[in-house]
């Protein structure tokens, strides 16, 4: 069963849809679909191109009481799915959509948890509600991620194609000790003459922009990557976004090339002259952070010039937080461009950012810690019980997003302020400083 290629083994029990998963990314009819069980005896393989690669799928025969069978056909089958597996770079553990779990497939899952590949839970003949949640008794298996499609059908076909395409490339790129660091997109934004391109220059020890008093130097989005000991960052130095209908013809294009460079990055850093105040420019680039959801740090520049004043550093961190109250998130920096020890602020917060902006955690620790610790809370619903939580898993990064499946199901101002203080208290609990979070409920 080795190969050249990406190993990708399809199992489950019998009778919930392998083979006809397996004729659906085959694109052809090469599998016996039987609603039988055991028709699949023999293994077939197929080679087939997921994300742009050629990946070698198995359909494995239906497994029942792993190595406790009268049957030695049958224990001769499930012996050789469980060496497929040990060859395979991915497990795709199909589940019947319209029945209940079963206890066999709880112990498929605990003994797939052992052989360390990834595995992918796929919720078969889930045809039409492929972007619901899933049944939340799946989601009890903890496995992640978990994907819903209908073999028979092809819906969620594309969205798993996409994540099998993931889990192998990152297997790659863990495994490849010769990799190339991916630099995180980091773009200083700001409204003109705020100090951007002082402080790109300052971040990247070198000019490389051109700095004037004049504002609106800067038309052109300018990128240099540099690799620091908290990780590579590639530093876009936009132009300041003008005002609206009094731009010219070249600050309507910079502003929109601006506004490109906000939607590609992961990361930004807005620059903000505390001379001036929060300035509806100001927050209008700010609003344009949160809508696309991006890890920030705001830089209040020009502190050189405030310590000559009676302003406090205090009083300062106050307005600003007040006047930006909706990028609550943020991490945020006082300083001045041009001081020496400004990179030794930014790119250690920089790097924290990253990580938690692409971190993933665990379904057993978001439900053995974070779920047992939130139910303590006594929060009244208005059906007078207790809000309980049922079950958490995170769905994506970039920016981490929680699903939670809770009693609660109501919409609204009271679900607005259960998603907050859950949030809060995930905040309080880890460092998510920087990161947006998404938090989403189902009820039941």
């Amino acid at each position: 069963m080795k190969a050249d290629f990406p190993l990708v083994a399809i199992v489950g029990r019998a009778n919930v849809g392998k083979s006809t998963l397996f004729n659906r990314l085959s694109k052809k009819r090469l599998a016996i679909v039987d609603p039988s069980p055991g028709v699949t005896r023999d293994f077939l393989e197929n080679l087939v191109e997921i994300g742009g690669q050629p990946v070698k799928i198995v359909d494995t025969g239906g497994l029942e009481v792993w190595g406790v069978h009268p049957q030695s056909l049958q224990r001769e089958i499930e012996q050789k799915v469980w060496e497929v597996l040990k060859e395979a770079r991915v497990a795709l553990f199909v589940v019947d959509g319209r029945t209940h779990l079963t206890g066999l497939e709880a112990e498929i899952a605990a003994r797939l948890r052992k052989e360390q590949i990834p595995i992918i839970l796929v919720v078969n003949k889930r045809e039409g509600v492929t972007h619901q949640l899933p049944p939340t008794e799946f989601l009890t298996l903890g496995l992640d991620p978990v994907v819903q499609i209908s073999a028979l059908h092809g819906d969620g076909i594309a969205n798993l194609k996409r994540v099998i395409s993931q889990e192998i490339q990152e297997q790659e790129e863990t495994s490849s000790t010769a990799r190339q660091e991916t630099p995180t997109s980091v773009a200083i934004v700001g409204k003109p003459n705020v100090g951007k391109s002082t402080l790109y220059n300052r971040l990247l020890g070198y000019h490389r922009s051109l700095v004037s008093v004049h504002p609106g130097t800067t038309r052109d989005a300018v990128g240099s990557t540099i690799h620091t000991p908290f990780g590579a960052f590639r530093l876009i130095d936009t132009a300041g976004l003008s005002r609206g209908a009094k731009a010219d013809k070249l600050d309507f294009y910079a502003s929109r090339r601006t506004e490109g460079s906000i939607e590609e990055s992961s990361i930004c850093l807005l620059v903000v002259d505390p001379i001036q105040g929060i300035t509806r420019q100001d927050k209008r680039i700010a609003a344009q952070i949160v809508q696309n959801k991006k890890g920030c740090i705001v830089f209040v520049n020009k502190m050189d010039l405030v310590r000559e004043t009676k302003v406090k550093e205090s009083e300062i961190k106050e307005w600003v937080r007040q006047d930006l109250n909706f990028l609550y998130y943020s991490e945020l920096v006082m300083g001045y461009a041009l001081e020496e020890t400004i990179a030794s602020q930014i790119f250690p917060l920089l790097g924290n950012i990253t990580t938690r902006y692409y971190q993933r955690l665990k379904t057993s620790f978001l439900n053995k810690t974070i779920k047992e610790e939130l139910n303590q809370f006594k929060w009244a619903l208005p059906s007078g019980k207790f809000f309980q939580i049922y079950y958490i898993f995170q769905e994506q990064v970039a920016p981490p997003r929680f699903i939670l499946h809770t009693n609660f199901s109501g919409v609204g101002k009271k679900e607005e302020m259960l998603k907050k203080w859950i949030e809060k208290f995930l905040r309080e609990t880890m460092d998510w400083k920087g990161v947006p979070l998404e938090i989403s409920l189902s009820g039941k």
